[in-house]
């Protein structure tokens, strides 16, 4: 994990040992913040929802054999190895394997520092232990699970999946140790990585080094910069330098929105480089890319859960009404935008950063994590009827996984901030906060969000003059109140700012805020008539239950909604009894609205074409819906290709298949072939239904099989030029009898790929 300077500032006298600080040099001093934020160890999240999802990750952490984490570092250090290798991206084969162990340590750092349980720290000394071990066998200062290899191709041009990003993510987990858990071995680690790599680089031409830079780095410049505030050895700032990226800081000094089809994740830790050069060097113009580059996504390419990206990369700007995909908001980028807003949060202490960060918090992180099992996900569907793909305990580690694990082990960061006159609340949740050099304890107690208010307790030995400052929430209207001691306190709570309350404090004094939330919805920029539902700071889902689901308009991916997006209290009523939760009226289909962070298995949807009822709009739609509830009610059995959850219930194999997402929809191919299993009704005529895309184009001719005999062959050359379209093919009856499920194969003819297929379905006869 990257670091924010103020978590290194607040920690470094704690958790340094005293022999390290004697041998440290003078190090650089940081740019003056407008607040600071508190040490993790002084915040501790009370019972609620966020308390549940840090301690499902805790479980999950510990679940975690260090011996399998360790496998490919000890294999390629050429080290016994006990035990066997992890799957997913920590497999043998895998090209970026050692990337969650590096995230893995800055999770325990981080849930040690968040929960004081010494079993965390001591998993992440034992990581580093063994680490040090692999790094003296190879005797150059190189540590990684993969060989130096592959940065040999990266030099060369050659292709290799992202090195450095990986190498990144051990060296920010070491520090990490370092910062949080106080072990001298992890920095020391770090510093020989680091001149490894100083001497590895000093090799390369500017030219050489820009090319290099084609390639993801992650957050190499950040880690850089930390570990030079760490040690004061200018030598790792020079290393810095040499992964900032001209060609995408540049034209952001110069208040230029190049971002356009970039990819998301690659690029905002080079933000947080940029933030960290600004406060360790006094740049003034990196402190302007931080807050230009936050201002055109989140202003420009954010959805109202706070992402920002579909397939991982960012569109133009204002034009979200055709992205809704089942790989919206890949949770890796939500969380390195926090991050920025973090920062951007302590530089200014605008209250703007604070809305955001509730925002993506809520929306962006919590759905990201099932509490139950502490599994997570890759990307946020926003696409109406799809459902989250969770992955696996030991088979997945994607890079949303590493960020994952952090995300929920630092649940109780940003929660406050402080400056020399006080405190500011910035988000509402069930913690207790102790702010030791002011003498002063604070509890919140709250159900927030089910609970519409919070309530502060104030416990001093002594009286403290100070003031609190209460962020008021953008969606909180006119409806914030405040009273102290059960006496309302006049003056104007105006949204989008602070609420500051200046006093005397006093053992036992209770603050109560009260905030109404309402029914709102937020459009998207480029379609007033899309929009998502929200109430307060959450964005509800629809849910979509199998039997009544909501006709998904094929274009937008957007559900419909047939109303006012505007009165939309008319149409969408509380559930008594169920906090959070609302329920149609007056559709055609019922939906239940829940928040979508309460969503795990479920089909949903987010966006939705809100449509006046009794226009001729409204005909049509009825007309699509009622036809589609005919050809729905066909269907035995159905793939959704890209689905992993689903294609694996239907028992996914193949040769050098590939799947993908196109105009929202999911699709697989195979240069051999690759099948699904479906269910078929033994005694009835069937016929399967695929779906293509009608503009494909190369050698696309493939026979399509169902249990190993050809049914018919299918070649996709701009068959319908510019839509999806179907084809229904009949089941011969006698390769069903008797049977409740078939192999329905696609097999490539010799040159040529088959599919991609878009939608796959076994039906029964229309009556």
């Amino acid at each position: 994990m990257t670091r924010t300077s103020a978590i290194i500032l607040s920690l470094l006298s704690v958790t340094i040992p005293v022999s390290a600080q004697k041998a440290v040099p003078t190090r650089p001093q940081p740019a003056p913040a407008a607040v600071k934020p508190f040490d993790l160890s002084e915040v501790r999240l009370l019972p609620g929802p966020c308390r549940d999802r840090m301690d499902a990750d805790r479980r999950y952490l510990l679940s975690l054999d260090p011996d399998r984490l360790l496998y490919n570092f000890r294999v390629n250090a050429g080290l016994p190895a006990p035990g066997k290798p992890l799957g997913g991206w920590e497999a043998p084969d895998s090209e970026v394997r050692g990337h969650f162990v590096g995230h893995y340590l800055s999770a325990c750092s981080l849930m040690y520092r968040s929960t004081g349980d010494p079993v965390l720290k001591a998993r992440a000394e034992l990581i580093v232990r063994e680490l040090a071990r692999c790094q003296q066998a190879f005797g150059s200062g190189y540590l990684s699970a993969f060989p130096t290899s592959f940065f040999d191709r990266l030099e060369a041009g050659k292709p290799v999946w992202a090195p450095y990003y990986t190498i990144h993510k051990i060296l920010a987990g070491l520090l990490d140790v370092y910062q949080l858990c106080g072990d001298q071995q992890a920095l020391e680690i770090a510093r020989r990585m680091a001149d490894y790599f100083k001497q590895r680089t000093d090799k390369l031409s500017d030219q050489q080094m820009n090319k290099v830079l084609r390639n993801e780095f992650g957050g190499m410049a950040n880690s850089l910069y930390d570990l030079y505030a760490d040690t004061g050895d200018t030598a790792y700032r020079s290393l810095a330098h040499r992964f900032e990226q001209a060609s995408f800081l540049d034209p952001l000094a110069q208040g230029q929105d190049d971002l356009t089809n970039l990819h998301a994740n690659t690029h905002i830790p080079e933000i947080l480089g940029a933030g960290r050069r600004y406060e360790l060097m006094d740049d003034p113009s990196s402190r302007d890319i931080v807050s230009y580059f936050w201002d055109r996504i989140v202003d420009t390419r954010s959805y109202a859960t706070g992402g920002s990206n579909e397939a991982e990369h960012w569109g133009a700007p204002d034009a979200l009404a055709h992205t809704l995909a089942a790989n919206n908001e890949e949770t890796c980028t939500t969380y390195n935008m926090l991050k920025v807003t973090r920062d951007l949060i302590r530089w200014t202490a605008d209250p703007k950063y604070g809305d955001f960060y509730e925002r993506a918090y809520f929306n962006g992180i919590l759905p990201a994590q099932d509490p139950s099992t502490g599994m997570m996900i890759y990307y946020l569907p926003l696409a109406a009827g799809h459902t989250k793909q969770w992955g696996t305990p030991t088979h997945s580690f994607w890079c949303c996984y590493g960020t994952g694990v952090e995300s929920f082990a630092k649940l109780g960061d940003s929660l406050y901030f402080h400056d020399a006159n006080g405190l500011y609340v910035n988000l509402y949740v069930a913690s207790e906060l102790r702010w030791a050099s002011k003498g002063v304890r604070v509890t919140q107690i709250t159900r927030f969000p089910e609970e519409q208010g919070t309530t502060l307790v104030i416990h001093a030995a002594r009286p403290v003059e100070m003031a609190i400052h209460l962020r008021v929430p953008a969606w909180a209207g006119n409806g914030f109140r405040v009273s102290v001691n059960g006496r309302r306190v006049a003056g104007a709570a105006k949204p989008g700012t602070y609420f500051t309350l200046q006093r005397r404090w006093r053992e036992g004094d209770r603050v109560h805020v009260s905030m109404p939330m309402s029914l709102h919805t937020q459009p998207m920029p480029d379609n007033q008539d899309m929009a998502a539902v929200t109430y307060g700071p959450l964005v509800l889902a629809g849910v979509m239950d199998q039997d009544d689901a909501p006709l998904v308009d094929k274009g937008s991916r957007a559900g419909y909604l047939f109303g006012s997006a505007k009165n939309i209290d008319h149409w969408l009523k509380p559930v008594p009894g169920k906090p959070l939760t609302f329920r149609t009226t007056g559709q055609p289909h019922k939906l239940t609205f829940v928040p979508l962070y309460q969503v795990i298995h479920q089909r949903y949807g987010v966006y939705w074409l809100f449509t006046p009822p009794g226009s001729s709009q409204y005909q049509n739609i009825i007309a699509a819906f009622e036809e589609q509830r005919k050809q729905d009610a066909l269907v035995v059995d159905r793939v959704i290709p890209g689905d992993t959850g689903n294609e694996q219930a239907h028992h996914l194999t193949g040769e050098a298949t590939h799947t993908g997402s196109f105009e929202g929809e999911g699709w697989r191919d195979a240069g051999q072939s690759f099948s699904w299993d479906l269910q078929v009704l033994p005694d009835s005529p069937m016929t399967l239904d695929c779906e293509y895309w009608g503009d494909e184009s190369g050698r696309r001719t493939f026979d399509i099989r169902v249990d190993g005999q050809k049914i018919a062959t299918q070649t996709l050359l701009h068959n319908r030029p510019g839509e999806f379209f179907h084809v229904r093919y009949p089941i011969p009856a006698e390769m069903t009898r008797g049977k409740k499920r078939v192999t329905i194969q696609f097999v490539a003819h010799d040159g040529n790929t088959a599919g991609g297929v878009f939608g796959c379905a076994t039906l029964r006869k229309a009556p």
